[in-house]
C-alpha cells in the first residue's frame, strides 16, 4: 500500500471533502493507493510551504496558487515534471491559456505544475433594474458605457437607496485580482514584457488604476462595498438585492442562485444575469486565477510517481467535470467548459467564452515578494480612499516608490 500525503488550503472542510472524493475515485483504478488530505487556511498557506521546503520534508502533492508557481518553482519546491508530460501526451492546448502560462517560467519549456481550476470573474446585473432604466445589456460592453450605466444606476431612486457596484473581496491579495483587468485593459501591465523592470507605474497603468478608483471616489462602488468579502458580496446582491450589480466568484450560480440553497429569492434570482468584463481602450482582459496541483520535489520514490498519476488525473475531463464546479471555479481544462455551461441556464452560456480573456500575472521568480510589496502598496492607497483622501498624485508617487523597491528585487 502506497500513502500519498497532499496538502490543499481552504477556510472551509467541503474542499477537502471533494479531495477526498476524487481520491476515492482514484483508488478504484489503483487499489493500492491511498491519499492523505490535509487542509491548511489560506493565511498559513506560504508559512507551510516555506518550513516544508526547509526542512525538504513535507506533502507528496501541493496546491499551488497560480501566482505562487514562478517562486516555489524557483526555491526547487516543485519536482520538475516536464518529461511526464511530454510521455503522457498532456498538450498546452487543452487548458485555459492563462493557467497554462503559471505553470512554467516565459521562454522555458520546464513544467513543474498543471492547472487544476481556474477564478474567472464577470459582471452580473439586475435585468429588471436595467429594464427600468432602459439600459440595454450592451451598455456594459465597454469603459465608457459601462461608466455611464453607474451613473445612471446612481442616480436611480426607488423605496430604498440601491447601490450601483458592489466588488468581492477588496482585501489583500484579492486588490491585486479585482485592479488587474483595469491596468490591462488600458494596456497597461505589471512588468514590462521581459519581467526585469516594474511597469505599474507606467502612464497606460495609471490611466487604468485611476479609472478604477474613480469608480470608488465618485461613489458607484460605495465604501461599505469595499469592506465586504466573497461571500458577502454574493449573499448581498444575489440574495438581498442591495446591488444592481456585482463581481462575485464566477459561477454562483451554483450557491445562490440554485432554487435549493435556503437563501434562495425567485424575484431576485430570475433577474440576475452575468456579462463580460467591459472592455478598455486597449482591449478585454479579467484576471484569471485559481490553483495548480504539483508534486514537490521531496517526495520519495514510488510515491513521487504515484503522486504523478493522481495530479493527472485531477486535470483529467472525468475529474474536471465535477470537482471545479462544486467549488464555484471553473475548470482548467477547456473541454470541460462545455461540459459545467450546458447545465446553466441559457443566459448564462456566454460565460463559456470568458476563459479567452483571462490573464495571469507575470511568471518570475521574484513574483511572491513584488506581490506583497505591491499589495502593500495598494492597501494603502484603497484606505485613502475609504478616508476620503483620495488623491491621484500620492498613488503615483507611491506607485513609483513601490517600483523602486520591485526593480531591486528583479536586478537580484
Amino acid at each position: 500500500m502506497v500513502t500519498l500525503n497532499m496538502w490543499i488550503w481552504g477556510a472551509g472542510t467541503a474542499a477537502k471533502q471533494l479531495v477526498k472524493q476524487e481520491a476515492r475515485v482514484f483508488k478504484e483504478h489503483h487499489s493500492g493507493v491511498d491519499v492523505n488530505v490535509t487542509l491548511i487556511p489560506w493565511r498559513d498557506a506560504w508559512n507551510s510551504i516555506m518550513k516544508a521546503a526547509e526542512e525538504k520534508k513535507g506533502p507528496d502533492i501541493l496546491q499551488v496558487g497560480s501566482t505562487w508557481n514562478g517562486t516555489l518553482a524557483h526555491m526547487g519546491v516543485l519536482k520538475d515534471i516536464t518529461q511526464e508530460v511530454i510521455d503522457a501526451n498532456v498538450i498546452e492546448d487543452v487548458f485555459v491559456p492563462a493557467a497554462w502560462s503559471s505553470c512554467h517560467f516565459p521562454g522555458s519549456e520546464r513544467i513543474t505544475s498543471l492547472p487544476w481550476f481556474v477564478d474567472i470573474r464577470a459582471i452580473y446585473y439586475r435585468e429588471d433594474i436595467f429594464q427600468k432604466l432602459g439600459i440595454p445589456s450592451q451598455d456594459l460592453d465597454n469603459w465608457i458605457s459601462f461608466e455611464n450605466v453607474c451613473k445612471k444606476i446612481k442616480n436611480f431612486k426607488e423605496k430604498e437607496p440601491i447601490g450601483v457596484l458592489a466588488v468581492s473581496g477588496q482585501q489583500e491579495a484579492l486588490l491585486l485580482h479585482n485592479i488587474a483587468p483595469w491596468i490591462w485593459g488600458a494596456g497597461g501591465d505589471f512588468l514590462t514584457p521581459d519581467g526585469k523592470e516594474a511597469a505599474f507605474n507606467s502612464n497606460e497603468a495609471l490611466n487604468g488604476i485611476a479609472f478604477y478608483m474613480g469608480l470608488i471616489s465618485n461613489g458607484y462602488i460605495s465604501l461599505s462595498a469595499l469592506k465586504l468579502n466573497t461571500e458577502e458580496v454574493s449573499r448581498s446582491f444575489f440574495t438581498k438585492g442591495e446591488y444592481a450589480m456585482a463581481i462575485p466568484g464566477p459561477l454562483s450560480d451554483s450557491s445562490f442562485l440554485d432554487p435549493v440553497h435556503p437563501e434562495y429569492r425567485e424575484e431576485i434570482a430570475e433577474n440576475c444575469m452575468p456579462s463580460l468584463f467591459p472592455a478598455g481602450g486597449e482591449g478585454r482582459f479579467v484576471f484569471c486565477g485559481g490553483s495548480n496541483v504539483a508534486v514537490t520535489s521531496f517526495s520519495p520514490y514510488p510515491q513521487n510517481a504515484w503522486a504523478w498519476e493522481f495530479v493527472k488525473f485531477l486535470v483529467s475531463y472525468d475529474s474536471q467535470s465535477r470537482y471545479p464546479k462544486t467549488l464555484n471555479m471553473l475548470p482548467s481544462l477547456m473541454e470541460a467548459f462545455d461540459t459545467v455551461f450546458m447545465e446553466e441556464r441559457r443566459e448564462w452560456r456566454g460565460l463559456k467564452d470568458s476563459w479567452k480573456y483571462g490573464r495571469a500575472f507575470p511568471n518570475v521568480a521574484a513574483w511572491g515578494d513584488i506581490e506583497l510589496l505591491l499589495i502593500e502598496s495598494f492597501g494603502e492607497i484603497f484606505a485613502r480612499v475609504q478616508e476620503g483622501n483620495y488623491d491621484f498624485s500620492l498613488v503615483k508617487e507611491d506607485l513609483g516608490k513601490t517600483a523602486e523597491k520591485v526593480n531591486t528585487l528583479l536586478a537580484k
